[in-house]
This record gives C-alpha cells, structure tokens and sequence, in this order.
C-alpha cells in the first residue's frame, strides 16, 4: 500500500524530534520492510525539498502561506500580536493548508491508499475525503487534557482545541495509541475512537561508555522538563525524600522552561547538588546513561503513552510513574514499576525511597514481556494498523 503522513515535526528535521517524530521515524520504517510504500510531509522551516530517509519518502513543506493576501494577514496579524494571538490559529491552518496541498500533488500522479495526519496542530483540517483514498487521524496528543496539566487556558487555547477536533471529525477513522486519550473522545465529544498500540523500538544503539562524571548509583527523569511530565510535581516529592535518603541522586535529561526546571528544584537546599541537570541528549548517548540508571521517574499528570517510558522498559528499566496517566497502561505494578495516584506527593516520594532501598520487587535488568508489550512487536501494531482501516466499509474504500 502507499501512504502519507502530515506531520509538524520529523527526524529529518530535527534528530531527537519529539514523541510524535520519533514514532513516525519507528512506524515508517516497519511499513517499509514489510513492503509498503511511506511518504512522509512534514512542516518545515529549512529549505523546501525531497530527500529519501531509510526508505521513506520526506517532502519538507514551507508552513508559511504562499498567496499575497494570505502574506497580508499573516503580517497584520503578527503587528497587532501584543493585543491577541489570532495569528496562532492563522499558522495552523496555512499549515495544514500547505501539508495538505503537497500530498494532494503527489496524490494526483501516484495515488496514495491512506492518508494519516496528526491531530497536533490540526495537519489534517485541510485533507479532502476522497473515494478510494482513507484519511486517518492519529490522536498524538489531547489538546485540551495537556492545556488543563499545563495550566494553559485563554479563548486562543480553546479555538485551538476545537480546531482540533474539527479535523479529527473531518477524518474518515481516528485513533489514539494509548485507552486515556481514546476514552476520553469518546465520552467527553461523542468522537468514535480505537485504540492502536504504537511500534516499540529502541530508536538507535547506546554507545558502549555513557558520558563521563555520572554518579555511580541515581534515578533518571528525561525527555521534556515541565509541569505536564510531573517535573515540579517530583521536585516536590524529592524534597520529602532527601529527609529519609540524603544520598539520593538524580540525573534530569531533556528540554524544558528554565523557569519551570527552576521552580522544581528552588525547594531543594543543599539537596540541590544532588540533582544533576544535562542538556538534551542524542538518542545513543541518552541510552547509554538510561542504561546505567537504577530506575526512571516519569510521574506525568497526563500523557498519550509516553516514548520514554516505553524506552525504559524496553532497556529494563523499572519506571516510577502515575495512576491514571496512561503509564498504568504500561507499567505493571511490582514487575516493571511502581504507580502512584496523580498528584500525591507523599505516595511519590515513598515510591522513590522504596526503590533506592531496593524494596521494591520491580528489579532492573528485566525482559519486558507485558500483553501490552506483545501488541506492540512491530509485526502486531502494523497488523492492528491495517485492521483498523480495513474496517470501513468496502464499498467506500477500493485500494487504488
């Protein structure tokens, strides 16, 4: 079958892309070696072109509007910036609109079975139904769930949470990877939705030496530093901690306000120099130091079936994580990891010192074999990916 893919962000563009990035660079790759064709459009500030990646075809597309009038707005909009921010919903839809108008070229000349865009940024809201031709959104992200854990709010924050789910509405099928995001369309917007386990991969090889002045035994916290991941939430809970275990150690990885880093560590006194904080990562050498961890701390407050807990699993990695957060998808209690209620942070903070004092019966170094695991051997999600579009009825979808 052929494909496309709209998305706001690839690994072509940026190596260590978010979750979203790295799941496309996964899925694609599987696609390919089981015989598909993938292209992937992506939104992108570099120099528009067409470049092959492991297989993959990647069209950069130029977000901004190409029309004079649409340059017009584009303009008024930004001078007027101080007053409101239109301007936001204005890029999004010159986004999907370009995204949308590079696949639909491709389309013309070599016709592509499905279409999947992303419900991040609303990639899709431009995409025509066409017969023979399915279009399918993913659901990476809940706007409106990740805008209340980012404590976002504002009239913009709302149309953009509509706009959202315009496009999903607009598809012919969506689907979200993890039973949180899925049930919580289904009930709070009426929105039919399956749930379709992502690939799991470990994204590249850990280099054989990690880098050097790691502490000799600590916990991990990676991938992005804010409120949403449970960053300051865990500042508070390590606070708590440090009274019981002042050898505690932790080394944070990743990207992240300044400000919100800040605040989550301001409480920790002279426990400060106990938390290591490292720039962002390539994916071998953040490897390489996940591998020497004793377990990772990833308490989201919500999340759509996190890339670093998956990749912490796969490693063998315990994971300290969060009820109701869609890493109880994932983790199993006392085999993989420890769950605590959202939000509690005296029961985080006994989870950490549980697992420092090695009393804790989920153990580092273990082979991940959970159901959930099984569904996402590459082989089983692809499968579960093809049965999901194979659903709708015949007589509106024929391959091309």
């Amino acid at each position: 079958m052929r494909i496309a893919f709209l998305t706001p962000e690839f690994v072509t563009d940026c190596q260590d892309a978010g979750g979203l990035g790295n799941y496309l660079n996964r899925f694609g790759k599987v696609l390919v070696e089981q015989g598909h064709q993938v292209e992937i459009f992506v939104s992108s500030k570099s120099k528009p072109r067409v470049l092959q990646h492991e297989g993959m075809y990647v069209e950069r597309v130029w977000p901004y509007p190409g029309r004079w009038w649409m340059r017009i707005v584009e303009r008024l909009l930004r001078i007027i910036r101080a007053e409101n921010d239109w301007d936001t919903v204005f890029r999004a839809w010159c986004m999907s609109r370009e995204l949308s108008a590079a696949m639909e070229r491709r389309h013309k000349t070599r016709p592509f079975d499905i279409v999947q865009s992303s419900d991040l940024m609303s990639v899709g809201l431009a995409v025509r139904r066409t017969r023979n031709r399915l279009h399918v959104v993913r659901c990476s992200s809940a706007c409106d769930l990740y805008n209340i854990a980012d404590g976002v709010t504002g009239r913009i924050n709302m149309m953009m949470e509509k706009i959202e789910r315009t496009s999903i509405r607009k598809a012919d099928l969506s689907y979200a990877p993890s039973r949180l995001v899925a049930d919580h369309y289904r009930q709070h917007y009426s929105i039919p939705m399956e749930v379709v386990r992502p690939p799991r991969a470990v994204e590249a090889t850990p280099l054989e030496y990690p880098a050097s002045g790691l502490p000799p035994r600590f916990f991990i916290h990676f991938g992005q530093l804010c409120r949403r991941k449970g960053t300051i939430w865990l500042g508070e809970a390590l606070q708590r901690a440090f009274r019981s275990e002042p050898d505690l150690t932790m080394v944070w990885i990743g990207r992240g306000s300044f400000q919100e880093v800040d605040r989550a560590l301001a409480g920790l006194g002279r426990h400060r120099a106990n938390v290591h904080v490292l720039y962002p990562m390539r994916k071998p050498e953040l490897y390489s130091v996940l591998k020497c961890a004793e377990a990772a701390v990833l308490p989201p407050l919500v999340d759509n079936l996190p890339n670093a807990v998956i990749e912490s699993l796969m490693l063998g990695i315990p994971v300290i994580g969060t009820k109701g957060a869609s890493v109880d998808e994932l983790v199993e209690q006392d085999k993989t990891g420890e769950l605590v209620p959202l939000g509690d942070v005296d029961a985080l903070a006994a989870a950490i010192l549980k697992v420092w004092r090695g009393q804790s019966k989920a153990k580092k170094g273990f082979t991940w074999q959970s159901a959930i695991a099984m569904e996402m051997e590459p082989h089983w999600a692809v499968e579960r990916f093809f049965a999901l579009n194979a659903s709708r009825d015949a007589t509106n979808f024929k391959p091309a």
